[in-house]
This record gives structure tokens, sequence and C-alpha cells, in this order.
């Protein structure tokens, strides 16, 4: 043990120890993660689509095929197998394409499904009206038992179930990836467009090319969106790729239907429309993608079965007025990264008040020129879509009617396009916090997390505050590999959850099962796909909050409220890790740009977020900032010349215009400047009052102190090493921790050495 004497600044205290807090053996515990967000078959994670041969009707209540004869009725729930049925596979399938019909309803209504086993979803598959014949293709997982459930809401209604074709949940040479293309029509009878001109006859077919433009030839697939305009009765449309077996493609009323659908494709790019319905039909087409023929080509799915929006919800501002807009995110919801996203598979649902149309496309590019959607006045229509999300992740809709709609955006899954691993960083720092106290104890237990070099995350559960010595250690990432410095934050109950960057980019956290607890709940991924670690918080409001820079320089919030997403906070070109600190209102961020100056933003505790601060600089590292009381900020960071400088608010909130060196070092007959290493640490002294400043020195071995000369001055002492043992390197930046023991308070300086140990320096506590 090491002690070292404040009395060179001015306090005479108890001696500081140097206590190792050592890796036990017996608290190596492992937690298995959730399943991530993963990315594209070409990087290895799965979710090709393999289009069937034939049709795989695995449901059909007219002739008891999935086991169940007759209309159903309202509130039931149909069960069904999946797996192989149809040429479905018994293994490997994690999701399947289906049509799902809905025939001659009793009354208006709607139909779910979902993964039999699991709890009913709270979105819509489709909404027909009575007496109608209406269908539409949606992607679902598949339930653990191999099958499907769908439930009716209103009257009778006879349902069709027809599988198009899987995903894949594995690795394998069948199947291929999604690839996203610019929205555009194909084929149109009534111009002659991509076919010849006229409508097809009452059982007529017509065969048409779809590949040789955006669709390049040798796709498997063509995602499209099929229209039937003006028809003058009710009926169908069957659809094969050339010289193949015909399927149904969609059911259509009399006016416009239209249906997303996954069109099969023959060697040389051919599909055969054939006009089941007793009237002549014109028929449109417009691409929104294809699937690829091979395995490693193109994104792979992921399903998610999330509502993204109802208008009709308390709190959304809807319904849609008459010709507006509304942006829906997408990207960075339910655990999807905020890049990447090569297509959202959604379903919409409108309920309109007049006759018109619905459009949508990627919000920073020009306005679609297609619908994908055309409603009656009064008659609620479901349809489902693919649509690449743009800025910030969002999709804008467009009500194309006369009048008011409700709609609803349901995010059935996404297409992943591979994203850059990131790197495990060496020697990053230690994050440590103490707890509120629980069960009447006087101190809070102190929580610690790190990074290994080799990408583990280990936290540390000091269960007695005053003995640093015990600590017990867990390693809390099983098999998944992180990087950077973890975040800490305490919940609204009073748990602690630690959050990191995984390799895959995205940001995830792990959560203790109860408050005080050293076990932990499962990993949860947050999505996001960041460039660096994040930074945790809980507002006044609260409201657990990430904030976190991505690859463009944006700074995003995720805030744990309702339904969480990150929040583009606004593009500063910022760099690496931010600092957050609480203040009066919300949370003050500090972050450096790639010039190294540094930025600052407020996100308020009601939400709204602040103009952007500059406080200038060039070269600087990232901020430490302390909180002086009136809620005055001081930043501290390491210049461009390896000095340690800062800079304090003025009265107003105003900054200065410059940043100033602090700190002598060496003697007043041999004055030398002091130099630094990596980014400075800042805390106020609970007991004395001062700021302390705390960095690792110029040498890269041993960490460094300033000390505020008096409580309140902003003048400065000399620097001088904190923990002065000639065996002691600090492979890492520290950490600094304010605690309180009920009576006693102080604080702690925390850091790795060479061999990845845990070193906690206590300033007040005399440790044996």
């Amino acid at each position: 043990m090491f002690k070292h004497d404040r009395r060179a600044v001015g306090a005479i205290r108890r001696p500081a120890r140097l206590i190792l807090a050592a890796l036990l053996a017996a608290s190596a515990v492992t937690f298995a993660p959730a399943a991530p967000a993963a990315h594209a078959d070409a990087a290895g994670q799965g979710g090709d689509y393999v289009p069937l041969s034939g049709v795989a009707k695995v449901l059909d209540t007219r002739d008891g095929t999935g086991g169940v004869t007759g209309e159903r009725g309202a509130g039931s729930t149909t069960a069904f197998p999946v797996l192989g049925a149809g040429g479905v596979p018994t293994t490997g399938v994690s999701s399947v394409m289906v049509r799902i019909a809905a025939l001659a309803p009793t009354a208006p209504t709607f139909l779910i499904l979902w993964p039999d086993g699991r709890t009913k979803p709270g979105t819509t598959t489709l909404s027909v009206g009575t007496g109608e014949d209406l269908s539409t293709m949606a992607v679902v997982d598949v339930g653990d038992n191999g099958k499907l459930a769908v439930f009716n809401n209103a009257g009778k209604t006879g349902i069709v179930v027809e599988v198009q074709g899987y995903f894949k949940s594995s690795l394998g040479s069948t199947g291929g990836g999604f690839v996203p293309v610019p929205h555009a029509r194909l084929v149109d009878t009534r111009s002659g467009t991509g076919t010849s001109a006229g409508a097809l006859a009452a059982g007529a077919s017509r065969t048409i090319t779809l590949t040789g433009g955006v669709i390049p030839a040798g796709a498997a697939v063509a995602a499209v969106n099929v229209a039937v305009p003006s028809a003058t009765t009710a009926g169908w449309l069957a659809v094969a790729p050339a010289g193949g077996s015909a399927r149904p493609l969609m059911n259509y009323e009399s006016g416009s239907t239209h249906t997303f659908a996954p069109l099969k494709l023959s060697a040389d790019g051919k599909v055969t429309v054939t006009n089941k319905g007793s009237a002549a039909v014109d028929v449109l087409m417009h691409v929104e993608g294809y699937w690829s023929a091979s395995s490693t080509q193109g994104a792979g799915y992921r399903h998610v079965g999330k509502r993204l929006l109802n208008t009709r919800t308390a709190g959304a501002g809807l319904p849609l007025a008459a010709g507006a807009t509304i942006d829906v995110q997408v990207g960075g919801t339910n655990g999807l990264p905020t890049r990447g996203v090569a297509g959202a598979q959604l379903g919409v649902t409108v309920t309109p008040e007049a006759a018109g149309y619905l459009k949508a496309w990627p919000v920073g590019q020009t306005e679609a020129s297609l619908t994908l959607m055309d409603f009656k006045a009064g008659a609620w229509r479901s349809q489902g879509m693919i649509v690449k999300p743009g800025t910030d992740g969002k999709v804008r809709f467009r009500n194309g009617s006369g009048s008011t709609i409700h709609f609803i955006v349901d995010l059935q899954g996404w297409y992943a396009d591979p994203i850059p691993q990131v790197p495990i960083a060496k020697s990053t720092r230690v994050s440590v916090m103490q707890m509120a106290p629980v069960d009447g104890a006087r101190a809070g237990v102190i929580k610690y997390a790190y990074v290994d070099d080799g990408g583990r995350v280990v936290t540390g559960h000091q269960p007695y505050p005053e003995n640093f010595g015990y600590v017990e250690w867990t390693v809390i990432s099983g098999n998944e590999a992180f990087t950077g410095q973890p975040a800490l934050a305490e919940t609204s109950d009073g748990r602690v959850q630690v959050t990191a960057q995984n390799t895959d980019s995205d940001i995830w956290s792990a959560t203790q099962t109860a408050a005080g607890s050293a076990t932990w709940n499962a990993w949860s991924n947050a999505g996001g796909s960041m460039a660096a670690p994040p930074t945790a918080i809980r507002l006044g409001s609260g409201v657990l909050t990430q904030f976190a820079v991505d690859a463009d320089g944006k700074l995003w919030s995720y805030e744990q409220d309702g339904t969480p997403a990150w929040r583009n906070l606004g593009d500063q070109n910022l760099t690496g890790q931010v600092t957050a600190v609480k203040v009066r209102d919300g949370a003050r961020v500090f972050g450096v740009d790639t010039d190294g100056s540094v930025r600052s933003v407020e996100l308020y505790d009601d939400g709204s977020v602040s103009s952007w601060t500059s406080l200038g600089g060039s070269g600087l590292s990232q901020p430490a900032v302390v909180v002086r009381p009136g809620y005055v900020l001081q930043a501290f960071a390491r210049a461009a010349d390896n000095t340690i400088v800062t800079k304090i608010q003025q009265s107003g909130g105003a900054w200065p215009a410059e940043w100033t060196s602090i700190g002598s070092f060496g003697t007043a007959e041999a004055p030398a400047t002091f130099t630094a290493t990596g980014a400075p640490a800042a805390v106020i002294d609970p007991e004395l009052g001062r700021v302390s400043v705390v960095v690792r020195g110029a040498d890269n071995k041993h960490i460094y102190q300033l000390w505020e000369s008096s409580v309140g001055s902003n003048t400065w002492g000399a620097w001088h090493e904190s923990i002065p043992s000639a065996g002691e390197v600090a492979a890492t930046d520290p950490t600094v921790m304010a605690y309180s023991l009920g009576t006693t308070q102080g604080f702690a300086i925390v850091f790795r050495n060479g061999n990845g140990s845990v070193k906690v320096y206590d300033r007040s506590l005399d440790q044996v």
C-alpha cells in the first residue's frame, strides 16, 4: 500500500491508499446475451430469401387445409402448421413470406398473423370490408412449434394463407439477399410500358420481362407493387415464372387495388400474369427491389413485428390532414441501426374519410411519383411495402386524399446491409459510480465496469462501500465482443445499467436483476450503429438516456421512455466518446469535432433540445466537466501541445473566448511545462469543496493531480504525482468518483495497470 500526504496542497487529512481490486476467480460468471440485430448474409449472419417453386397452401378454411374447416368467428385464433408443409423445410427457417386472404367477411374486420406460441402482437396484417375478398403479402416469424396463428377481429370470414418463400436462419448456398432500387414503374398495360398496350381480358395471360433495367439479369425474385386500377368487378390474378407453375397473386375489388408481391422470375427474367376475373383489367407494376440469386449478395432479413405508428393513439398529433406528409422513423428503432438498413418491410393500414392514395419514400430524396396504395372512402385498407429509409432512418408518407386519414405503420422486419466491425480498443478507461442506498443502508454499493483488451465486459460489485479492497468481479459479456469505455447509469428503480458498444457497432445494454444485486439480466441491443462508445445519464425526469456519435459526426440520444429510439440531436462533425453531466433542466453534452474543437448541446428534461454552443479550441481531447454550485460548468481538456487547459462559464452561461492553461510544474528554480497524455478527469472533492484534476502524464505511466488553491477560486497549485509508486504504471486514462459513506465523504481515482488489473486510489480512507 502506498500513502500520499496532501499537505503540499494545503490539506492535512488521513493518508490515502492504493488498493489492487483483484479479479476474483469465484465471480467469473457469464450471461447469455439476447439475439442481436445482426446484419446481412454477406456478412455471415443469415437471412437470405428462398422462393418456393410451387404453391404452399398452409391454411384454407374452405377445404380444411391446415386442420380447420369453416369460417372463423369474431375474436377467434386459429393455429396451423407451416414448417414441413408444401415444400417449406422443417428446419433452418426463421420467417416466411405469405399471402394471406380474407374471404367474404360478414362484418368489417382485420386479421393479425404471428408466430404461434408467442404473445399476439399489436399489429395489423390485413383489413377488409364486409363481403370483400382481399389479400396482402406479409413476412412473419415462425413459432418454435413450427406454426403460425391468425386472429380474426369481427364477424365471420374465410381465411387462406399461402407461403411464397422463406428466409433462412443460417448460412448456406441457397437463397439470396435483398437489393433496394429507386421505386420505378416497370409495367403499365394502359400505356404499353414494359408490355403490350391493352387490358388483360377475362382468362387471358401475358408474359412480361422484368429484368434488363433496374432489375438486373440473373435476379431471382422481383419485389414489386402490383395494382389493378379501375376494375369494374371483383376478381383475382395469378402469376408464374414464365413456363413455371402459377399461384394466386392478389384478390382485387371493383375500383383500384394494390398489393406487394415477391415475383419469382424465370431464368430469362420473365413472369406470366393471368386474369382470373370475369372482366378485363389493366395491370400496373412498380419495382421496390429484388432478391439476388446469390447467398453472398444483398441484404439479409431480420424480423421485428412491432408497431411504429398509430395515429389514433393519444399524443400522436393526428389524423393526417388532406395532402399532408408525416415522417416515420424506422432506423434506430426496435434495435435497428441508424444506417445500413437496405429496406424496411412495412405493413400500412389506412382508415380514410374520402377516397385517395398514399405515397411513401425515403426522407431526403425527391418525392415519389408513384402511389403505393389506393383507398375508398370509409373502407379500411392494408398494404405491404418495402421502403429504404432515408435521412435519420425515416420514411415520409403523404395523404393523397381530400380529407383526413388515420393510418397505422407496422414494422414487419428489415433488410440489413453489412456494417463495418469496430475493432477492440486497447487499454480503455474504467467506469465507476456509487448507487443510491437500499434497504436502509447508510451508503450505496459501488459499481465498476470496463472492457478488457479481449473485448469482455467486466463489472465490479463493491458491496461494502468503505472497503475498496473487496470487489466482486463478473464477466457479463458471454461470447460477445465489446469495445471502448462502457457507461454506467442508475435506472429509476435503483438498478444499475451497463451500456457498451458491441464490435458489430451497435449499442448494447445489460441491467441488474435487482437494486444492489451482483447479477445481471440478458443483454439488450438498442441498435444505433455508432462510431464511438456511449455515455449514459439519468435525466431529472427519471428517463435513462444514452448518447453516442455516429460515423457522420452526428450526436444521437436514446431516451428509454415509451418506445425508445435513437434521435439525432445535430450534425456537428463530432468524433469519439462524448461527456454528459446533469444540470438543472436536463443533461449537458460535450463532444469534440474533427478539428478538435469542443461543442455542446443540452437535452432538456421535457425532451426538447437547445441550440449548439461552440467552446472553440483546436486539437483538444474529450473534455472532463464539473458542475460547480449554481450549475456553473467548467471544462478541462488536454490541448494540442499536451498541456491541460480549462474554460469556465461566465455569468449568464456564456463561455470565454480562450482556453487557459492550468498548473505549474517543477520548482521555482527549475520551472517546467507539465504535459499529459490521454484525456483528464475532474471532480469536486465532496469534503473540501475544491476541484481536483487528474490525468496520465506524458510518460504514459503515472497519474498526476492538480488542486484548486481554494474553494471556488479557479486558481491552481502545482502538478504532482498523485500515486508516488515506482512500480505503478497506469495503462489507461484515470476515472474519478466522488462517494459518500454517510458520515464520511471522499473521492477515488481508478485506472488499470499494464497487466489489466484495476487499481483504486482512495483519497480519504485509511485502508489496511
